[in-house]
Order: structure tokens, then C-alpha cells, then sequence
């Protein structure tokens, strides 16, 4: 047999069979391709195929049930935080040296009531929970009093002393008043300490906060603090990391109000020590007097907010503070409208807050 008909029989199998070549055959036919398609070896069958967009569907739907149970669930979980009895009390969740609740029998307060004033002495700390929304310590030598507590809003007062704050609820259901004044939560942490006359400072950790005393009504975002007074404005916001040249001319053009002229001395010596992380000060300033946007602090404000939407001299002149909002909009701060966005808030406190507040925690 030719070398040729043996490699016909390879080829198309019409050559005379080798027995060698048959033999290898049946060794290999176990193992040789069966014409079903290769999906783990076995063929998929009609009924296989049928029913995998069936089980597709079922996957889909269950999922969406899954989803809508979680919604649910988040929804319900929403509204039992921010739902309050009328003149429910606070709870107190930790306190530490004397503190003192108004009326009581001289043991240590386990509940804050509507109308209660507690006060801490030298070495007292308390701690609160607000209602579902949030907690509140009140540091040494503080007073402070519970005077609303309702769903949708809740006030207090604080008569004197420190007191730190974390909430996370819609804007302006939590609030703290001082003498003249009112300090609003629109959904963050804070920090605020006052005197009996009002005169204090308030520094925000986390989303904003409102300040209105009657005089006029500041802004104030995270990272920021700013200094009250209780017989004139708040003063300028400013960053916490502002060098002590730019607090000294800020502080020194508060003094002077309205009375700043755009092109004078201390609004130079502010610009000069100026950087970019005081843009909320130098914002702030022309809306509290547009008319300071007459002068270098409009260039300045340009320079620290390039990517800003234009703002003229001419809008100023014409719309005042409300033309301001591509300046507000550029601020390297998140948005008031998504406090809910600000849900760390929402988590127990012990390893946060200043560093008083963690004396406390760790005592």
C-alpha cells in the first residue's frame, strides 16, 4: 500500500484502513467531540433554553422586591428619627463630675425635660441625646435649658458655657438660642461657646450653620468659624485656617461696619494677607456691603475663584447681595440642600468630636 492512499484515509477516510490507525480510534472515540454544544459538557436541551429567560425574569423581579422592601424599610427608619412626642424629655447618655438639673432632688439627672435647665460645674460633663436627631454635650461651667421639643422642631437655649452639637435632620428643625440671637442647624456639627451677654464663637465641623441676631444673618460652612456678639452683628466668617494678619484686619473691618472704604487700609491689609482658602470671607464681606466690590476685594475674589460664574461690578450695583450666587456656588463647600448627603452624622459619636468631648468619652 502507497504512503499516498494511506494519508487518503487520514484525509476523507476513503483509503484502505490501517489497523494501527484503527487502533487508535477506538482508543480515542471516548474522548472524541459528540456534536452537542460545550456548556459544562453537556448539551442544552429545548426546555433549558425555554425556561433561562424565565429565570432571568424571576431574578429581576426578586431583586426589585428586595429593592422596595429597602426602601421601605429606609423610609419607615426616616420618619421614626425625626417623629417626637410634644414635651418628651431627653435622654442623658453619659455625665461625669457635678452636674445639676433644675428642680431635681440633687441625684444625678437621667432625663433632660421640657422647661429642665442643667447646669455642669467645674469638672461636669453631660451628654444627650436630641430627641431622635442627633446628640448634645454641654462642657464645664455651662448652663442650658430645653425650651421646644416637638417633631419638625426643637430649641434650646444656651444660658452660658460650651456646648457641642451633631445632628442630622432637615434644615432648621434644631436650633440654639443666645441672648439676642439664634444659631439654626442646616443639617451638620458644631461647636458654640457664650457668655451670659451673648459674646461667644461658633465653629462648624460639618455641613452649615445659620446665625441671625436681628442685626443681620451669616452663613457659616464647614471648616469655618466666626465670632458673636450680642449687641451688634456676628462677624465675618472666616477659615479655620486663617493666618493671624488676616483675623486682625477682619476682625478690625467688623468693628467698623458699613464705615469700610472699598479702596482703605484695611481692606488691603486683608487682601494682602489673604489666601485662597479665606474666599468664604472675602465673599461674605460683599454681601454684607456690595459696595466693597468697588475697590481691589472684587479683583481678589476673582483671583481665588477662577472657575467661578461671572459676577460684574455692574450686578452688584444693580441686584446687591443677590447676584452673589456664582460666588456662593463656587465654594469649595457641599451644597445646604444635600444635608442629607451628611449621613457620618447619623453614626454613635464616641470617637468624634472635639477634644473635650472625647475626655468625656474616654473617662
Amino acid at each position: 500500500m502507497s504512503g499516498d492512499e494511506h494519508n487518503d484515509y487520514l484525509w476523507d477516510r476513503s483509503g484502505p484502513v490501517d489497523p494501527e490507525i484503527a487502533r487508535l480510534e477506538r482508543l480515542l472515540r471516548p474522548h472524541g467531540h459528540d456534536g452537542r454544544a460545550f456548556h459544562g459538557g453537556a448539551a442544552a436541551s429545548p426546555t433549558r433554553v425555554a425556561r433561562s429567560p424565565r429565570r432571568r425574569w424571576r431574578i429581576a423581579y426578586a431583586a426589585a422586591a428586595v429593592l422596595g422592601l429597602c426602601a421601605i424599610g429606609l423610609n419607615a427608619w426616616y420618619r421614626h428619627r425625626l417623629q417626637w412626642e410634644p414635651g418628651r424629655p431627653w435622654q442623658v447618655i453619659a455625665q461625669r463630675g457635678e452636674v445639676k438639673m433644675s428642680g431635681a432632688d440633687g441625684r444625678a439627672p437621667h432625663a433632660f425635660p421640657l422647661q429642665g435647665t442643667l447646669q455642669t460645674g467645674g469638672d461636669g460633663m453631660v451628654r444627650l441625646r436630641a430627641a431622635r436627631i442627633g446628640e448634645i454635650a454641654l462642657d464645664r461651667n455651662s448652663q442650658l435649658r430645653l425650651v421646644e421639643s416637638r417633631t419638625g422642631r426643637h430649641r434650646l437655649q444656651l444660658q452660658q458655657g460650651r456646648m457641642w452639637a451633631r445632628v442630622w435632620a432637615p434644615p432648621g428643625q434644631f436650633g440654639v438660642g443666645l441672648r439676642g440671637a439664634e444659631v439654626i442647624d442646616l443639617g451638620c456639627e458644631f461647636i458654640m461657646q457664650s457668655d451670659a451677654a451673648g459674646n461667644g464663637a461658633l465653629t462648624v465641623r460639618s455641613g452649615w450653620v445659620q446665625v441671625d441676631n436681628g442685626w443681620d444673618e451669616v452663613l457659616v460652612p464647614e471648616g469655618a468659624t466666626v465670632r458673636l456678639h450680642g449687641d451688634r452683628a456676628p462677624g465675618t466668617p472666616r477659615d479655620m485656617g486663617a493666618t493671624p494678619q488676616f483675623v486682625a484686619a477682619l476682625d478690625a473691618i467688623d468693628a467698623r461696619g458699613a464705615d469700610v472704604d472699598p479702596r482703605g487700609e484695611e481692606l488691603r491689609r486683608l487682601i494682602a494677607a489673604s489666601r485662597t482658602g479665606d474666599a468664604i470671607s472675602l465673599v461674605s464681606l460683599v454681601r454684607r456691603n456690595p459696595r466693597l466690590a468697588e475697590g481691589p476685594l472684587y479683583e481678589r475674589i476673582v483671583q481665588v475663584l477662577p472657575r467661578a460664574g461671572l459676577v460684574t461690578r455692574a450686578d452688584l450695583r444693580r441686584r446687591g447681595a443677590v447676584a452673589l450666587g456664582p460666588w456662593w456656588d463656587a465654594l469649595p463647600y457641599p451644597r445646604i440642600k444635600s444635608w442629607w448627603m451628611q449621613w457620618p452624622d447619623v453614626l454613635p459619636a464616641r470617637d468624634r468630636g472635639p477634644a473635650w468631648l472625647q475626655a468625656e468619652a474616654d473617662g
